[in-house]
């Protein structure tokens, strides 16, 4: 019985040792391999923790610009303080400042009703005239003799002689007096000679001065009636509803905002690199973000002595209304362009002790890269732009954010 007991005793030690001796082993196992799997964990979290994020381009051939900066204020071509030509009520006010206007587009209307009197009165005068005329045409006998051969020669001499001086005077070549004693003469062998006549009656009955009183009473009606010159948006208004206003009033302004350009100061030196019809890149103080483009319209023949400046005029494109006079804006005026060189942004160049290089991505794998450092020659460049002579190809990935952090073969994580 007793070695029964003993047996089963050594039995449950020897199970006993040998559970405990397999916790012992598989646990400190299973523990290490824990540790293992944590370390490789870290040391991968502190691979991907040390990458330097970078921005890139591709390098690629195109055309690089070469431009001068001056600056510039917008005016325009067409704008018009209109005055009132004769005097009266304002009887109405048809427009409003900021109010787009066409051409001959009312804009503000005069009482008129001291000039149709006017009119009428004119039209009366000539009636009466006329009448006289008629009057006289009818019942007096005039005899034109007959012309003799001489007569009419030196009578086309004479008008012949007018038609030249004509044309001198028109070109500067003689003076006013002297045209206006060779048209006397040929009116007084026109009248000498009774080919003038109708006209000479007319004038002595009044005829010919109550016709051009009458067109002047017609024409100032009109006059009360302002309109538009031009197409433009109106900037002013000078006057209000009901008020008398005198001949010479400054009444509206109108300004044709289509007909904008900027006016630029160029240095006397720099005018060998301008000429016109060379594009010009455009930044308006008031739309800081954006690029506009016009053209050199116009070079002004004259050069300021005292600060050698030479005005230079810009077309510029305003369809939409957004620009107005006197906006400032900086303008580049692209007076070279450098064709089919290889170019990268001027940020990606870093200087290393007196030398240029850019970083270049190589073993590229999905975001990850290493940075491997290319010296480069440089050729021309612009504020924006860097001409590459030698180092790298088109096609290269180049890192134009971060670089200033690299050293040669970086890894690198490439940002979107």
């Amino acid at each position: 019985m007793n070695k029964a007991i003993n047996i089963l005793a050594l039995i449950i030690v020897a199970a006993a040792l040998i559970f405990g001796g397999y916790k012992l082993f598989f646990q400190g196992t299973e523990k290490e391999e824990t540790e293992i799997i944590k370390a490789e964990a870290k040391q991968n979290s502190s691979q991907r923790e040390s990458l330097i994020p970078v921005k890139v381009i591709t390098s690629q051939r195109g055309d690089l610009p070469l431009r001068k900066s001056i600056s510039g204020i917008a005016g325009v071509w067409e704008k018009a303080v209109i005055k009132a030509e004769v005097s009266g009520n304002v009887e109405k006010i048809a427009c409003r400042i900021g109010q787009f206007v066409k051409k001959g587009q009312l804009l503000v209307k005069l009482d008129d009703y001291e000039q149709r009197l006017k009119v009428e009165n004119m039209r009366a005068n000539k009636l009466k005239t006329l009448s006289n005329y008629l009057v006289k045409e009818t019942t007096e006998i005039h005899v034109n003799p007959e012309l003799s051969e001489t007569e009419k020669k030196e009578l086309e001499k004479k008008k012949n002689e007018l038609l030249k001086a004509r044309a001198d005077y028109e070109k500067g070549k003689i003076r006013k007096s002297d045209f206006e004693k060779i048209s006397t003469a040929y009116d007084t062998a026109l009248v000498l000679s009774g080919e003038s006549r109708e006209e000479v009656l007319k004038a002595v009955e009044h005829l010919t001065q109550d016709t051009i009183a009458l067109q002047q009473a017609e024409l100032n009606l009109q006059r009360t009636a302002i309109k538009s010159p031009f197409p433009g948006v109106v900037t002013d208004l000078h006057l209000s509803s009901g008020e008398k206003i005198t001949t010479g009033r400054e009444v509206v302004k109108v300004v044709n905002l289509k007909t904008l350009y900027l006016k630029g100061l160029a240095l006397e030196s720099e005018i060998r690199n301008i000429r016109k019809g060379i594009r010009v890149r455009i930044k308006f103080d008031a739309y800081p973000e954006q690029y506009h483009y016009g053209e050199i319209e116009m070079i002004s023949p004259e050069v300021d002595p005292d600060k050698k400046t030479i005005p230079v005029y810009i077309k510029v494109n305003n369809d939409e209304g957004l620009y107005y006079p006197g906006m400032r804006a900086e303008l580049d005026i692209e007076y070279r362009v450098r064709e089919n060189v290889i170019k990268v942004p001027i940020d990606a160049i870093v200087p290393r002790q007196g030398r240029y290089l850019v970083f270049v991505l190589k073993e590229i794998k999905g975001t990850t890269a290493t940075a491997m450092w290319e010296y480069v020659e440089l050729g021309a460049k612009n504020d924006e732009e860097q001409e590459i002579k030698s180092g790298i190809s088109a096609g290269d990935i180049v890192v134009v954010e971060g670089q200033m952090t690299l050293a040669h073969q970086s890894r690198v994580k490439i940002l979107k």
